[in-house]
């Protein structure tokens, strides 16, 4: 994100770069000499030798809350380089390392941040557990005044201090808004910590280095990061600690205040704009609504934790990739009548887990403000995204200002929560792929004396090793542990490629039309693999909301009942706004794993399956290639 790279971290290849030829043949003749792919950086400070943080130009850090002048403090903000081999779900990739990344942004009259300068040392693990995370709605009077104060001092650091509030928002900005590119020339191959298996460990290290910081700011190395604890009937609404808005340094103002007292859906972007929130305290009035809606809820975590994230790839998501698994040469000759004449880019991560694309991305729109329908200015409120425009609907509902919000910190210790219970309570392990565990980040440390500490993931795979824990007490009782769906449309049978003619790809999903794919190929299950239902060549508009629900045989009348509720279904594809390089589209892919459902609906031996695809969001996604399900 933009401004914020003072708690700049760098991913750094775990192995020395190969010496065989990179996947990707170069575009120019065989014979020449390859063009590397490079993190492309632009910077407001600086010389031309070669470090990899893209910052904007000063007149846009000015409409990022003053995050300007702590960037000009540190200049040295780091390089980037990360390795990513082609593998069964990377048809194409770049084998991309220190040695093959450089700065090369194409606008030259913004050079590149000098290579760092500040020494580097490897983290060590906490010898003792410290700190024990509690959820925010239980916290007493006492630890509500400090958790204040820690926030207090952090917002009144000098920006130049890599540790300040501004800077921590503006590192969560410049690695998930499109300021780190894998080749400045593509304009919308950026990288992102979102969209594959690097989500889970990055943003623990992100939010361990902030929680650190809090605690050194109040002297208290006990101090433990509140968790928003919204997967419990209790939690389900915004901690009163973050709603006063006086003087409160956990206040934001660019919340969607119509949720400021609303029970939280866990399934938003799904909800009609003239269906009104629920209020929190349930009350004779709306004791049905809000029953039910606490219990489609409960049903979305047990579907995220349980019934779609049996595995790494079904939960943390798949390996990020250098180039998109998708054939995009021929999605752009299917797309060449487009009125507008441009060409659409690969996404160059992989698949979100269910870990990222449920609660998650449905927490961050439900709190981020929505747009005004009249637009917006930067003197109202507006954030200047990557693409140099002003992005209305912030904080905690766009990427490149959520972590202007302090309720993001602790919505990401509530995420990191569901990781660590996956890890610890439901069987769930990482994976054992080197890439994955000697892959590392540079984060800040030291409120006092700034210096960069690298951690691998191996690292951070027990919350132990970093010295905090959760409470013991609300994880006895885990309100979704059973909260199993059920089913929609009982006797319905698909499969037999009768109920609908095939739709004709691509695809364009609007509104509420619903999309049924007839028969589509279940193959036999391989011994040690799982079904896997896939979707790919998803063109999508990254500025806006966007939605669609994934369902296995469930009548067409039927589809737009689907939810996480039901046994039907399989999943969605959502991610949160971002505003991504020079506008334009990206493509996107989803990969749902789906013996759950098969086995839930009793089709598990059924040759085909009716594949329905159910939009929820007003614009438009088109889908290019037609959905399969595969052994994996």
């Amino acid at each position: 994100m933009a401004s914020a790279s003072a708690t700049s971290s760098i991913l750094v290849p775990a192995t020395p770069a190969a010496s065989t030829s990179p996947a990707c043949p170069s575009k120019k003749a065989a014979g020449a000499s390859r063009r590397r792919r490079a993190v492309s950086c632009r910077a407001s400070a600086g010389g031309n030798d070669g470090g990899l943080l893209w910052l904007p130009r000063r007149d846009v850090l000015a409409g990022l809350g003053g995050v300007a002048a702590g960037l000009a403090g540190y200049p040295d903000l780091a390089s980037l380089a990360l390795e990513a081999n082609p593998v069964e779900s990377c048809r194409r990739g770049d084998k991309v390392t220190d040695k093959l990344v450089e700065c090369s942004d194409p606008n030259r009259s913004f050079p590149c941040p000098p290579q760092m300068r500040i020494p580097i040392v490897d983290f060590v693990p906490e010898g003792a557990v410290k700190r024990v995370r509690r959820p925010a709605h239980l916290l007493d009077r006492e630890y509500q005044e400090k958790y204040k104060e820690a926030v207090g001092k952090m917002r009144a650091l000098p920006e130049s201090n890599p540790l300040s509030f501004a800077a921590q928002a503006a590192v969560h900005e410049a690695y998930c808004d499109g300021h780190y590119r894998y080749d400045p020339t593509e304009k919308n191959r950026a990288f992102d910590v979102h969209f594959s298996w690097i989500f889970a460990p990055w943003h623990r290290m992100y939010i361990y280095f902030y929680e650190r910081a809090l605690g050194q700011l109040i002297g208290d190395d006990t101090f433990a990061l509140p968790y928003w604890n919204w997967d419990a009937p209790g939690g389900m609404g915004i901690p009163a600690i973050f709603k006063d808005s006086f003087a409160n340094p956990l206040y934001d103002p660019y919340r969607d205040q119509t949720h400021r007292d609303a029970l939280i859906d866990l399934d938003y972007i799904h909800s009609p704009e003239d269906v009104p929130p629920i209020p929190f305290v349930r009350t004779p009035a709306t004791a049905a609504a809000y029953d039910e809606a606490v219990q489609k809820n409960l049903c979305t975590i047990y579907q995220q934790q349980i019934r779609g994230g049996k595995g790494p790839r079904a939960y943390l998501g798949e390996k990020l990739c250098s180039e998109a698994s998708f054939r995009v040469k021929e999605i752009n000759e299917r797309s060449r009548r487009r009125q507008d004449g441009q060409k659409i880019k690969p996404n160059p991560s992989a698949s979100q887990g269910t870990l990222e694309r449920m609660a998650h991305t449905a927490v961050h729109v439900w709190v981020g403000r929505p747009s005004p329908k009249d637009g917006c200015t930067l003197n109202d409120g507006a954030v200047m995204g990557h693409d140099g425009k002003p992005h209305c609907g912030n904080d905690m509902g766009f990427l490149g200002s959520a972590g202007r919000d302090p309720l993001f910190y602790s919505h990401h210790a509530n995420v990191d929560r569901m990781w660590h219970l996956w890890s610890t309570k439901l069987g769930g392990a990482g994976f054992d792929d080197p890439e994955w565990l000697d892959a590392s980040f540079v984060f800040y440390d030291d409120v006092e004396k700034p210096r960069l500490v690298r951690m691998k993931f191996r690292d951070v795979l027990e919350a132990k090793n970093l010295g905090y824990t959760y409470d013991e007490e609300s994880e006895k009782a885990l309100p979704w542990f059973n909260s199993k769906p059920t089913r929609l449309s009982p006797g319905s049978k698909g499969g037999s490629g009768k109920a609908a003619a095939a739709p004709e790809f691509p695809l364009t999903l609007r509104g509420d039309q619903a999309v049924v794919v007839p028969g589509v190929a279940v193959p036999a299950k391989e011994a040690g693999k799982d079904l896997v239902l896939v979707v790919e060549g998803i063109e999508y508009d990254p500025q806006t909301d966007n939605k669609f629900d994934v369902a296995i045989n469930v009548p067409k009348e039927d589809a737009l009942k689907v939810g996480p509720q039901y046994s039907e279904y399989a999943g969605s594809f959502s991610a949160v706004p971002s505003s991504k390089a020079d506008g334009g589209t990206l493509l996107g892919k989803i990969s749902l794993f789906v013996d759950g459902v098969l086995a839930d609906l009793g089709a598990s031996g059924d040759a085909t399956v009716d594949v329905v695809l159910v939009p929820r969001t007003a614009g438009e996604v088109k889908v290019y290639l037609p959905p399969t399900i595969q052994n994996a």
